[in-house]
C-alpha cells in the first residue's frame, strides 16, 4: 500500500484504454469491494462528498481503517485528479497491440455477472471523459453502467503486479520506460501531438503534471508522475520522429532523480542529453526550473521523498549544465514556495511532496512569466 497514489492514479491512466459500445446505462451508486466470500459496500455518494469537503461516512471509515494515516492523505490526493483527453487521439490509441493487451488484463479487475466486462468499462471511460470535469476516479465510477461497481481485490492486486504499477523498493528506481503505462501515455502524447508546433513545451515530474492545461492553447504539457533524466530521454526519443515543433521548453525535472538516487554525473549526463534533445524540437529558448524540495516531513521519509539536502545538491549541478550552455537556471520565480531549502507547508499538498492549490497557482504564474520573456 506504500505507493497507493502512484497505484490510483495509474489505474486512472489505465482507462484511457478503453472506448465506448452499446449496452444498458445505469449510473453505478455502490462500489463494492470483494475479497473472497467477503464484500464491503460504498455509496459512491459518499466518496465524492469525501473528495470535495473530507467528510467520512461510516461506510468510507471502513474501508480507510485498512490505510495509515499518510495513505489516507494520498487517496485523498489522488481523487482530486482529472484527465482532459481528446477523444480523437483516444481512438487512435484503442487501436494500437500496445492499449489492447492492457485492455484485456485491465477488465479483469471488476467482477459482473454478465460478460459484458470490457464494454461496460469502455462506456465508463467515455462518459467519465465527457464530464464537465473530465476524467478521473470519481466521474469514472459515477459513469460506470452498473448500479454496482464490484472490485475484486485479490485480481487487482495481480494487475498491479503484471503491468508494473508501483515498485516494492525504496526508494524506487526509474524503470518508467519499461512500464506498460508510461508506454501508453507517451504513445497518447504522440497521438495528440502529432506534427503540430507549440509556442511552448513543457517537460517534467508530477509538479508540472499537475498543472494540466492551464497555461493557454499554444502551450502543450508533457510531464509524467514519476519522470526522471533517465525517463526524460526516453521520451524525447520517442516524440521527435514525430515532427512537433517547440519555440520554448521548460525543462522541470531533478526531485525525483534526488529520490532515486542518481549519481551527480549521470544526472548531468541526462540533463545535458535532454537539453540536446529539445533543441531537435526546434526550441529556441529552453528554461531550467529547480527541482522541487519536499517539506521537511516528508524529506525524512524515504517512502515519500528524497532529502532535501540531496535536492539541493541536484540543483547545484542543474546549476552547473545550464551555465554551460548558456541557458537560464530560474530559481528566482519559484523560490517564494520554498524557505531554508524545504517547501513551505502551506504550499504543501497532503502527502508534503507536492504542491497544494495555492502552491500550484504560484508555480503557474511564475511559468506564465518565465515564457513571457
Amino acid at each position: 500500500m506504500r505507493y497507493l497514489r502512484h497505484l490510483v492514479l495509474s489505474i486512472s491512466t489505465c482507462v484511457i484504454l478503453l472506448k465506448t459500445t452499446s449496452i444498458p446505462c445505469f449510473a453505478s451508486e455502490k462500489i463494492i469491494f470483494r475479497y473472497g466470500v467477503f464484500e464491503e459496500s460504498l455509496p459512491v455518494a459518499d466518496l465524492r462528498k469525501y473528495a470535495q469537503k473530507g467528510e467520512v461516512s461510516s461506510s468510507l471509515q471502513f474501508v480507510l481503517k485498512f490505510f495509515s494515516l499518510s495513505e489516507q492523505k494520498e487517496f485523498h490526493q489522488a481523487l482530486q485528479v482529472k484527465m482532459p483527453l481528446e477523444l480523437a487521439a483516444l481512438d487512435k490509441l484503442l487501436n494500437t497491440e500496445l492499449a489492447k493487451e492492457n485492455l484485456s488484463v485491465v477488465s479483469q479487475g471488476i467482477a459482473r455477472r454478465d460478460s459484458a466486462g470490457v464494454q461496460a468499462l469502455n462506456a465508463a471511460v467515455i462518459l467519465g471523459a465527457n464530464s464537465q470535469e473530465g476524467l478521473g476516479i470519481i466521474s469514472f465510477i459515477e459513469a460506470y453502467p452498473s448500479q454496482r461497481l464490484v472490485i475484486n481485490i485479490p485480481a487487482v492486486l495481480k494487475i498491479a503486479s503484471k503491468l508494473d504499477i508501483f515498485s516494492s523498493e525504496i526508494p524506487p528506481k526509474d524503470n518508467l520506460s519499461s512500464t506498460s503505462l508510461w508506454q501508453i501515455s507517451v504513445q497518447y502524447q504522440k497521438f495528440v501531438t502529432e506534427g503540430k508546433e507549440f509556442s511552448a513545451c513543457l517537460f517534467g515530474d508530477s509538479v508540472t503534471a499537475e498543472l494540466g492545461k492551464t497555461l493557454g492553447e499554444g502551450t502543450f504539457n508533457f510531464a509524467l508522475n514519476g519522470l526522471s533524466g533517465i525517463s526524460l530521454v526516453e521520451q524525447l526519443k520517442l516524440l521527435i520522429p514525430n515532427k512537433i515543433k517547440c519555440e520554448k521548453a521548460v525543462i522541470a525535472i531533478g526531485g525525483n532523480d534526488a529520490w532515486y538516487g542518481l549519481s551527480d554525473t549521470l544526472f548531468a549526463n541526462k540533463l545535458q542529453e535532454s537539453i540536446s534533445l529539445v533543441q531537435k524540437l526546434g526550441s529556441h529558448q529552453i528554461f531550467l526550473i529547480p527541482a522541487f524540495y519536499s517539506t521537511v516531513a516528508a524529506s525524512v521519509d524515504p517512502s515519500i521523498s528524497a532529502t532535501n539536502s540531496r535536492v539541493k545538491q541536484i540543483n547545484k549541478v542543474m546549476n552547473q549544465v545550464a551555465v554551460k550552455n548558456q541557458i537560464p537556471f530560474e530559481i528566482p520565480e519559484v523560490e517564494s514556495l520554498n524557505q531554508n531549502d524545504a517547501l513551505k507547508d502551506n504550499f504543501s499538498s497532503e502527502d508534503g511532496a507536492h504542491l497544494n492549490n495555492q502552491g500550484i497557482n504560484i508555480y503557474r504564474q511564475a511559468l506564465l512569466k518565465i515564457l513571457g520573456k
